[in-house]
């Protein structure tokens, strides 16, 4: 689906747009007449009445092999039965200079339903896929392509989009395996490549890119964000800078991916913003070579209680108070964003969206959330990592940039004296092994117990969960890096009285 984007979405159901598909599929036809190359063609294909997820091979001005997706996911954020048929082929295989050549598209790798079908001697698999990134995914896709390679004795091609689109991030990574499931060439991973190689059932092992957890999480997010706003025609982009790690950490990846030129930084202080989260915030903004501009908030903050004051002063003061602080800044961010034309990046982690630690219309908001599928733990091991490493495609070429302070501190919303994240939450790493279970593997609570948690940190997060589901219905898009992010993966009601 290179030529539409991946996934098109609601767009495949508009007659125009298929139109559209099929004009530039004549276009590519056209530029291949008197050439002996053949090129694969991805595309939406409109066939007897319903619409097929198709490839084409095409040489000479001619298609001369097509087959269509067999297995179409239902999953996560993929929903393909919404758009495309699955038609049997009569042709399988793709019989060239007497070799069979098996073309597989995405899904049709992971099934294992080959192992009961009839074996046939393959001799080559090509598989094209817009595999979406997550922690961990490379493994998986090595697992599912070793088995079909050993199980046919054949070498294997498997080629992954690099790019993203909207909240999904292509890795690439792609690599060739020889017939006993074993990588013997691979490319780097969210880089483009033309490599070209020949196709030799006993070549020789190449050198295989080695990769960190972290350094794939961090080059992850900088490429959503930099292809969320080339895409989407945004230059510049700013944030509100506080002092905690997840501003540092958001501001750290904007630095490394684009022009310091084009980012605003703005540190918003209350009476209740500490000196040294001021100190911290300045430090900062100083290794990464960024100005970061202050605008008290204490000023509005006194007008808007004194406005209150007559319906507010037989309550007692609670989060309502404190909330104020935080819409305030939202509300100055998001006038810096109208009037600069600029894309406002929020800061909030997963583990604070997922339980409700953030104010809606206040730090909420932005139009794009770079962590917001990042837990708070990982938010530290990611700033712990970029401390110590400097890539190429860093913009800011210098280590330990991120303050040690920042890492070192208990967290805290600063909209009160004394005020400390775990006033109100279990530390951050039972909270997010917790948040694992419940959210990205969908556990129960005697599973989550039997893992040595306790019954009423469970209860308790479960419940942080399902009062803060409407919040995160108005959330800001954001890269999904984990195998079940909180938009389109995970899809709870708001309404219900289901309880664990």
């Amino acid at each position: 689906m290179s030529l539409t984007g991946y996934p098109p979405q609601d767009l495949l159901l508009r007659k125009d747009f298929l139109i559209k598909v099929e004009v530039f599929k004549k276009k590519i036809i056209n530029l291949t007449k008197k050439k002996n190359t053949i090129f694969a063609l991805s595309i939406p294909l409109l066939k007897n009445d319903v619409i097929v997820n198709a490839l084409l091979l095409i040489q000479s001005g001619e298609i001369i092999y097509s087959i269509q997706k067999k297995i179409l996911p239902n999953y996560g954020v993929f929903d393909e039965k919404r758009y495309f048929s699955s038609i049997k082929d009569k042709t399988q295989y793709f019989n060239y200079k007497n070799k069979k050549i098996e073309f597989l598209i995405c899904e049709d790798m992971w099934t294992n339903d080959f192992i009961h079908k009839k074996k046939i001697k393959l001799d080559l698999i090509i598989v094209i896929n817009a595999s979406p990134f997550e922690i961990g995914k490379f493994k998986l896709r090595k697992s599912h392509a070793s088995k079909r390679a050993k199980y046919f004795n054949s070498s294997l091609v498997y080629v992954n989009l690099v790019g993203s689109q909207d909240d999904l991030i292509f890795d690439g990574g792609s690599f060739v395996m020889n017939q006993l499931g074993k990588v013997v060439i691979q490319e780097k991973f969210f880089e483009e490549s033309e490599m070209s190689f020949i196709y030799d059932s006993k070549i020789k092992k190449r050198q295989i890119m080695k990769f960190n957890k972290y350094e794939n999480l961090y080059r992850a997010l900088m490429l959503g964000l930099k292809n969320y706003m080339f895409k989407n025609d945004f230059r510049l982009a700013h944030l509100g800078l506080s002092g905690g790690v997840d501003s540092a950490l958001t501001l750290a990846i904007l630095a490394d991916t684009i022009d310091s030129k084009n980012i605003y930084s703005f540190y918003l202080p209350s009476k209740y913003s500490s000196n040294d989260s001021k100190k911290d915030a300045e430090m900062l903004s100083n290794n990464l070579g960024i100005k970061t501009s202050e605008i008290s908030i204490e000023i509005l903050r006194n007008t808007i209680l004194k406005q209150l004051n007559p319906i507010f002063k037989n309550y007692k003061e609670d989060v309502t108070e404190e909330n104020i602080q935080s819409r305030l800044r939202g509300l100055i961010l998001m006038a810096l964003s109208n009037k600069l034309n600029s894309l406002l990046i929020t800061t909030g982690n997963k583990s604070e969206l997922a339980v409700g630690y953030s104010t809606l219309y206040g730090d909420m908001c932005g139009g794009y959330s770079l962590l917001k599928d990042v837990y708070k733990t990982d938010v530290f091991e990611l700033c712990r990592w970029r401390n110590k490493n400097v890539l190429n495609d860093f913009k800011v070429k210098r280590n330990n940039i991120i303050p040690e302070k920042i890492l070192t501190k208990e967290p805290s919303a600063e909209l009160k004296y004394d005020q400390k994240d775990s006033d109100f939450l279990p530390p951050y790493d039972i909270l997010d092994k917790i948040l694992a279970y419940l959210i990205d593997e969908n556990r129960d609570i005697k599973f989550i117990m039997k893992k040595g948690f306790a019954k009423n940190d469970v209860i308790k997060i479960w419940k942080m969960i399902k009062s803060s589901e409407f919040k995160r219905y108005q959330s800001a898009i954001g890269p999904k890096v984990s195998k079940m992010s909180l938009s389109q993966d995970r899809r709870f009601p708001i309404t219900n009285r289901f309880d664990l």
